[in-house]
């Protein structure tokens, strides 16, 4: 009997340590701060869309005038860094800083004024909520199955194992953004090859040097597949010349009816995805504007004058070339362009995250972005390699408004008008 005893607690013991050690390169259980707290339901506080919140909190509008205006802020700031194409996710660094917000002392108000102005830390989470719930659940609505064609916002914190994090800071983070708290070792042997791991459904290799200055850092990535509403034949592929950064190249368009749109400095077009609450927007100045000038002055009444003038039951031509956008896989430190659009002390020594913790305060080394490869085809957003065959030449017709040189694209919220995705294509 007493062998049989040691046997099956050997046995156990086993079991036990398989399960408890796990792989080293991947973030344990005990790790996962956020793991042990439950989400709130109630619509009244969350406003989360999945549970029935279907209209959005009564600060909304301040919200979104504050996000849109920060969001073109750090457009213009990360335009001036970059010379070929790029894009960015506005989206990330909202929900980035609202929830970071929930941890900051004396540097949350920075952080309210930037997103919202006269918003509160209560009416930041419960409009950023309302807006991230909404994105990622109307895709899913009467699918039995997870839709290939989707929107997910999922991002993550790191925090330094040497903090307390106060159970309200993670109760708060599970109730209002479903992003996962980690308890980390900035100076840890496996630390890079976790965020790895971690980051795989999004990139292969996330690249984040993480910084030993602070003892605080978030990301977050933004996915987005989908098809058109109206879609493209192969017919309606066309060659063209396209007059980009490095001088003028081939490129094969897409000729369709759009809805228009157009301002004093700019025109436009929109098209929707076929699931997703989204929209496409490409803008370009008008002759005798360069594109430095017009993103230079870009601001929210700009925006909204382009998208006022459109009228949805009236559409004329227009051709846009595929195009790709590629990614190193690597996350994009954005504590840069976050600085020079407004959030001067956030990374500096003056901020305070008291809220975070009973003790030992925390210092906010970094925020990243993780940006996935964006191609805008005939299949889609992200639905397929550009670069198909053209059905003829190009004909430059009196009224088809061609995107013949570098222009502005976004990817809205249908709802709000906010920002998912805004770049350029040169």
């Amino acid at each position: 009997m007493r062998r049989r005893a040691t046997a099956v607690i050997a046995a156990l013991l086993s079991v036990f340590l398989l399960t408890s050690c796990g792989n080293p390169k991947e973030f344990t259980d005990s790790e996962k701060l956020s793991a042990k707290q439950t989400r709130n339901a109630d619509i009244s506080v969350t406003f989360n869309y999945a549970d029935g919140a279907h209209d959005p909190p009564t600060d909304y509008g301040n919200y979104i005038n504050g996000v849109t205006e920060f969001s073109l802020s750090q457009f213009r700031a990360l335009y001036k860094e970059n010379s070929g194409s790029f894009m960015f996710s506005p989206a990330s660094s909202a929900l980035q800083l609202s929830l970071l917000a929930n941890a900051a002392g004396d540097t949350r108000q920075e952080i309210l004024l930037a997103l919202g102005g006269t918003l509160t830390q209560d009416g930041l989470n419960a409009c950023s909520s309302y807006f991230k719930s909404r994105l990622e659940s109307v895709s899913k609505i009467g699918q039995k199955e997870a839709p290939k064609e989707q929107i997910m916002l999922d991002g993550a914190m790191l925090i330094d194992s040497s903090i307390d994090v106060k159970a309200s800071f993670l109760q708060s983070t599970k109730d209002y953004y479903g992003f996962d708290v980690f308890r980390y070792d900035f100076n840890g042997e496996n630390s890079a090859d976790k965020l790895d791991a971690y980051l795989k459904p999004y990139t292969s290799d996330s690249g984040i040097d993480v910084s030993k200055s602070g003892t605080l850092d978030t990301l977050c990535a933004v996915s987005v597949n989908d098809g058109w509403l109206e879609g493209y034949k192969d017919s309606n592929a066309f060659s063209g010349s396209f007059d980009g950064a490095q001088g003028k190249r081939n490129e094969v368009y897409l000729c369709s009816d759009e809805s228009r749109m157009s301002s004093e400095k700019a025109e436009g077009i929109l098209k929707y995805t076929a699931k997703n609450p989204l929209k496409i927007v490409l803008i370009t100045p008008k002759d005798g504007e360069a594109l430095d000038e017009y993103v230079g002055n870009l601001d929210g009444t700009e925006l909204n004058a382009l998208l006022g003038s459109i009228d949805i039951t009236k559409k004329s031509a227009a051709a846009f070339p595929e195009f790709t956008i590629g990614t190193d896989g690597k996350a994009k430190a954005m504590s840069k362009s976050l600085s020079q659009a407004g959030l001067y002390s956030l990374f500096s020594d003056k901020s305070s995250f008291s809220s975070l913790s009973y003790g030992k305060g925390a210092t906010l080394g970094e925020m990243y972005d993780i940006p996935q490869e964006f191609s805008l085809t005939r299949a889609g957003i992200n639905k397929g390699a550009s670069g198909g065959k053209a059905a003829a030449v190009l004909k430059s017709e009196k009224d088809t408004l061609v995107f013949d040189r570098p222009f502005i694209f976004m990817l809205l919220d249908n709802e709000s008008n906010l920002p998912v995705y805004i770049g350029v294509y040169r």
